[in-house]
């Protein structure tokens, strides 16, 4: 079977480049199927004065058509690969709002961190301002979910970062502290203040009876809920 050899186009758009910021505390990380290039890694920003940048080149994808045998190659711009990149990432992140998100942006054209921050120090500002009000958003709504299951599984890896950042010092950034602040109700595993006399996660009544039952079969006989009381 006789192999065809396809040629990027990419060589002819050299001069195509955008550039993302990030002021992001963590890695930002985007993959697109289908592209090449499609892999696009941003490095964690520990300091918003310490700007992280990357510069996105136009990409290529094949598209098949019917009767030719070589595939079309379609180029994209690196502007709609970048504004795709940012986009997405938005999308990923947990309760973001147009105005609460990620401190990501993206130019078009090469432009170094330097002149970044120099030369456009409105949207330097408004990525922060959008960041830090994200940040606030995620603590309150992380609050909000933790006061209803007291369930590790609600903290997210950004919610910490967003408390730390804040400085603030949230109950549940201690979640290994668990096992000796709250009892664990053995029907469902959610962790509860000792004062509970019903669980946050299922409604189970937390008797004495409950907590001592060793096998699944004990604790069926003696599980009672809150509703059925």
């Amino acid at each position: 079977m006789e192999r065809i050899k396809i040629m990027s186009l990419i060589e002819h758009y050299k001069d195509d480049i955008s550039t993302i910021f990030s002021i992001v505390p963590f890695e930002v990380r985007e993959f697109k199927p289908g592209l090449y290039p499609g892999n696009f890694n941003i490095p964690a920003c520990r300091d918003e004065k310490e700007v992280q940048s990357l510069e996105v080149g136009a990409s290529e994808y094949l598209l098949a058509v019917a009767g030719r045998k070589e595939a079309q190659r379609i180029v994209t711009p690196s502007y709609i690969i970048a504004e795709s990149v940012v986009k997405d990432f938005f999308d990923g992140q947990l309760w973001t709002t147009p105005e609460e998100k990620p401190g990501l942006c993206w130019i078009q054209g090469k432009i170094s961190v330097e002149k970044f921050v120099v030369l456009y120090k409105e949207i330097y500002a408004r990525i922060k301002d959008q960041q830090r009000k994200w940040f606030v958003r995620l603590c309150k709504q992380t609050d909000n979910e933790w006061k209803k299951q007291h369930n590790y599984r609600v903290v997210s890896d950004q919610a910490r970062f967003a408390s730390y950042y804040l400085g603030l010092d949230s109950e549940w950034l201690h979640t290994e502290d668990l096992g000796t602040r709250f009892n664990k109700c053995p029907a469902c595993n959610v962790a509860n203040d000792p004062q509970n006399v019903v669980c946050t996660g299922c409604s189970a009544l937390l008797t004495p009876e409950l907590f001592a039952a060793g096998t699944k079969e004990e604790k069926f006989r003696v599980l009672r809920f809150a509703k059925q009381a």
